[in-house]
């Protein structure tokens, strides 16, 4: 089920990785408009990093001076998740670290290369809206979605230009070298949450000599195959289900507690499939609607209100929609990261009979339902998947948790196997993300980015009891991972 890609891919996307970072000067910070504690600036770097002399763009950061400079350790760097995540305005809110952290460290943020105030990349969202349902539907519907996507990314590069060929993290990796470079620094200490992960592999793969410390909370694994990437992430979400499941048939809080969660999930599906089932706006709701918010759920995990969802949806009661930030165009980030390969319907169509026997009751993981929008897309393929050669002098740490519906742990110990030097601990319980789950979770990456206190292997952090309200809610994440 995991088949690794060769080491040819790897070759391929590491060459170069070795040149001199991108030469900047210092950076010029000044006041954030919407939050004068925080400061922003920007940092300019190649479009294309093969031709540094060529086309520059600018890449939006900010940062939070350490309010214990005395004892400061040096920078640490928040990778957004995404693809789509940007960092720059949520710094500018809040510091995502602990105090105890936030002490010790100037946290600096960035948007990434084609979304936020980096560049963005501009669509079409009307043409976005119309992509046909990536529920394969014979050929005549396969046809239709490579269309579609050739249209998506033809618009796209006409709007925005050539920074649909370079969206991907092996680009952003080397735009963080940059303002490490800007900032003065010969070393970082790196925290990347979900996609944001990836970014910390591609740098660490491309840059060893200069990782003080990196986390991986919720790891990506990007060395899957196509037909692997798709039934790892339909197993991940299907586990989830099983967790809500069981925990609806313990809690008494739970809107569906007595009953067979499962049959009334396979019944709103049923519903959704003969396009009986309703939105809150009256549309009818699509199977796959239904599977985002049900796997959306899970991220929190936002168990109670996903539960009340859809008692709600099977009792045609209205409900109020998942409030949510739209993302510009996350697939132009992702197929720039990944060759999805599918030569026919036929082939489409058993990849999708696999994610079901695999995921009985969602039928598809985040993943399955992503990956489609890189058929026909008409962009290289800059960072495909590969096994990341990682051989930083630092030690690295892994967290997870066991039930992440996103970033599965089948992942994690993937992830783990390939890195000599990385430590997983696992978070006994359920969501996406894991730094500040517990006083464990905590206690342990302070230790680690601090003092470089790595825990023993195989370290577990009990769960917490999911409450209501909780961290989560129903309804879609703002990025995939």
């Amino acid at each position: 089920m995991r088949r690794m890609l060769g080491a040819l891919l790897a070759v391929g996307v590491t060459a170069g990785a070795a040149a001199p970072a991108h030469a900047e000067p210092a950076l010029d910070w000044q006041p954030c408009a919407q939050n004068a504690e925080v400061e922003c600036s920007t940092v300019q770097v190649p479009l294309d990093w093969a031709n540094p002399q060529g086309e520059q763009i600018d890449i939006a950061v900010a940062r939070r001076p350490a309010t214990d400079p005395t004892h400061r350790v040096g920078t640490l760097v928040y990778m957004p998740g995404g693809p789509g995540g940007t960092g720059v305005d949520p710094l500018v809110a809040a510091n995502p670290f602990e105090p105890e952290l936030a002490a010790r460290f100037d946290v600096v943020s960035f948007d990434p290369r084609g979304f936020g105030a980096s560049h963005p990349l501009r669509c079409d969202p009307a043409l976005i809206e119309q992509a046909p349902d990536p529920l394969p539907d014979g050929p005549e519907h396969f046809q239709r979605l490579l269309d579609h996507n050739r249209r998506a990314s033809d618009d796209c590069r006409a709007r925005s230009g050539a920074i649909v060929d370079h969206m991907d993290t092996a680009s952003v990796a080397r735009d963080i070298d940059a303002f490490r470079a800007a900032l003065g620094e010969e070393r970082l200490n790196l925290y990347g949450i979900s996609y944001g992960t990836l970014t910390g592999q591609m740098y660490a793969e491309q840059f060893p000599e200069r990782v003080r410390s990196l986390v991986l909370d919720s790891v990506f694994d990007h060395s899957q195959d196509t037909a692997g990437f798709l039934l790892t992430q339909a197993e991940a979400a299907e586990d989830s289900f099983h967790e809500f499941a069981q925990w609806c048939d313990r809690d008494t809080a739970c809107a569906l507690h007595g009953e067979d969660v499962g049959a009334v999930y396979d019944g709103l599906h049923a519903r959704a499939e003969a396009g009986e089932l309703q939105k809150p706006d009256g549309s009818p709701m699509t199977p796959v609607e239904l599977s985002r918010r049900a796997v959306g759920g899970f991220y929190g995990p936002g168990w109670h209100a996903l539960a009340t969802e859809l008692d709600a949806l099977r009792d045609s009661a209205p409900i109020s929609p998942a409030q949510q930030e739209p993302i510009p165009n996350p697939a132009a980030a992702f197929c720039n990261d990944h060759r999805i390969e599918v030569d026919s319907a036929e082939h489409y169509a058993e990849l999708f009979r696999r994610q079901q026997q695999a995921a009985p009751h969602v039928r598809a993981g985040v993943g399955g339902l992503v990956a489609p929008s890189c058929l026909g897309w008409r962009a290289p393929v800059q960072n495909p998947q590969h096994v990341p050669q990682i051989r930083t002098d630092a030690p690295v740490l892994i967290l997870n948790a066991l039930h992440d519906p996103a970033t599965g742990y089948n992942w994690a110990t993937t992830v783990d196997s390939h890195i000599e030097q990385a430590t997983l601990l696992t978070y006994d319980g359920w969501g996406h993300g894991v730094y500040d789950r517990s006083r464990c979770t905590l206690e342990a990456t302070h230790a680690y980015l601090i003092d470089g206190a790595m825990p023993p292997e195989g370290t577990h952090c009990l769960a917490v009891q999911p409450e209501e309200p909780a961290a989560g809610s129903a309804g879609n994440p703002t990025a995939p991972w």
